[in-house]
């Protein structure tokens, strides 16, 4: 909270103040406050900041500052009073005829510490201040703020560099960030706090909602595994709607930095990417990583290892031959299509790859190379899955990618896609099998704090399952990070983390219908 623009005890004095509620210690606080030899790498309009001279409790300083370009210096006097963490401090010479205030630590009941800083302002210029002094006193305020801003970013930095090291008690637990997978979803989850609420137009909701904070749907303060190891966790909302990623993906990821200084300030100490928010995070890659503090993973291992799992279990259950199965992939250049596909062209006779890009698909032709399996690529989905014993559709879209129509008598389909486009497609078909694939069943019931497109609370997405398994081992690491680095192994891996934490393959779900294992042998294939 900052003012700006009080009038002080003489009519041409401003008094500026602000507020911050910092998660550190008072002591590390007032340390920050101190070292005025840092205020340089914090605010680029302060050229110079030195000291002149330093006993216990009093400190002399010299500020060269240049303010919406007035370049203004001064030297300072301050007072440290280490019993009430104060600090007071005053102009002794200088451009401003008065400069004078104090820094206020107070303890907070989250742990913390809440900083008030407090400027009274007076140019002693006649005429000139009427004028040009309000101006001064608003460029202060935003120094003030940019100040309490860089204090709290170094703090978290500190807190975060500590787990990379050596670990840090401070810093546990998971974040899942999560989005609306489209308007009506949207409306559904405004609905559920208000029933009767009016739906504006598509153009005004998506702005309103687009302008809002990151912000925390719903905490777990327990999720106890099957292993006895209890974290707690927070389910953040990011105010994006998938189509904003062709509009603007800078402003998407801004979107996606925000939740995850969200989760910074809970001092989580880690992070999944859900949903469109991952495509965001991975096409900026190391560059969007400088950005925030917290690890990071986009879950896209487990995905990929419930995915095949799941498969698996399916091909089984219906007997089919593996050696002898056509298998395509919608989506395979993705990092969960590719893993897919790289683990069955082990295992089948053909693969088939899909993508809009000729570009795309001879990366895939590249990185299927020696595999046992037969390799094609199509541009078509309906032409690619006709034939297909085996459709895995990995492909992320706000609209149907497939026409169930186009599947082939007794095919088995895995949609690991978000939204679930196929999974929860209207069909009367009953000679294919079509579930929901990467999804977790767990050790307890998770609350997410708002509808997230599954059928129990007992089942969880892969990419949000993995950062709690993560969690649980304190491995808090970026494990699932950049395009193409999901291997067997990692797979391997993060599977027996999870069944260790008594995460394992959920049900078979066709919509928000369970099929039994026996409903699934009985499918009668058409002739």
């Amino acid at each position: 909270m900052t003012d700006t623009g009080e009038k002080g005890k003489s009519e041409n004095e401003f008094v500026v103040k602000a507020s911050r509620i910092l998660l550190a210690k008072r002591w590390q606080v007032l340390r920050l406050i101190t070292q005025v030899q840092d205020y340089s790498r914090y605010m680029p309009n302060v050229k110079e900041c030195k000291v002149l001279s330093r006993n216990r409790n009093r400190v002399v300083t010299l500020w060269k500052v240049e303010m919406g370009r007035i370049p203004i210096s001064w030297q300072e006097e301050d007072t440290l009073d280490f019993r009430d963490f104060q600090i007071h401090f005053k102009t002794i010479d200088g451009d401003l005829e008065k400069f004078e205030g104090y820094w206020k630590l107070q303890e907070h009941p989250s742990g913390g510490t809440e900083v008030f800083v407090e400027a009274t302002i007076r140019l002693g210029i006649p005429i000139v201040e009427n004028i040009v002094g309000g101006m001064v006193a608003e460029r202060v305020k935003k120094n003030l703020e940019a100040i309490l801003r860089a204090f709290e970013e170094a703090l978290t930095a500190r807190r975060y560099q500590k787990i990379r090291s050596r670990g840090s008690h401070d810093i546990k637990g998971f974040g899942v960030i999560g989005h609306p997978y489209n308007l009506k979803h949207l409306v559904q989850y405004l609905k559920s706090f208000n029933p009767a609420m009016r739906v504006p137009s598509p153009e005004f909701l998506s702005k309103v909602f687009e302008l809002m904070p990151s912000y925390v749907t719903h905490e777990i303060k327990k999720f106890q595994a099957a292993s006895g190891k209890n974290v707690h966790g927070s389910f953040i909302m990011c105010n994006i709607i998938p189509d904003m990623l062709d509009k603007d993906i800078e402003q998407v990821v801004r979107k996606v930095v925000e939740s995850c200084k969200v989760a910074e300030k809970l001092g989580l100490g880690i992070v999944a990417l859900g949903g469109f928010t991952s495509i965001a995070g991975e096409k900026y890659g190391d560059q969007f990583r400088q950005l925030i503090n917290v690890p990071v993973t986009t879950g896209n291992t487990l995905t990929a290892a419930m995915a095949v799992e799941g498969v698996l279990k399916a091909a089984r259950l219906r007997g089919l031959d593996l050696s002898q199965a056509k298998v395509t992939v919608i989506g395979g250049v993705g990092d969960i299509g590719s893993a897919c596909a790289r683990s069955f062209a082990r295992k089948v006779k053909e693969i088939t790859i899909t993508s809009r890009s000729a570009e795309h698909l001879e990366k895939a032709r590249f990185m299927l190379d020696g595999f046992p399996a037969k390799f094609s690529g199509s541009h078509d989905n309906n032409a690619a899955v006709r034939d297909a014993d085996i459709v895995i559709a990995a492909a992320s879209a706000s609209q149907s990618i497939v026409e169930i129509s186009s599947f082939k008598s007794g095919a088995i389909v895995c949609d690991i896609g978000y939204p679930k486009n196929i999974a929860y497609a209207d069909t009367d078909r009953e000679d294919i099998l079509i579930f929901a694939g990467g999804i977790c069943s767990l050790p307890q019931e998770l609350n997410s704090g708002f509808d997230i497109g599954l059928p129990s609370s007992k089942v969880l997405y892969g990419c949000f399952s993995e950062a709690i398994v993560l969690s649980l081992e304190e491995r808090y690491e970026n494990y699932s990070w950049g395009k193409g680095n999901i291997t067997e192994e990692k797979m391997a891996e993060i599977l027996a983390m999870a069944r260790r934490h008594g995460f394992e393959l959920a049900p078979f779900f066709w919509g928000h219908r369970q099929l039994s294992d026996e409903e699934i042998q009985a499918i009668k294939v058409k002739s």
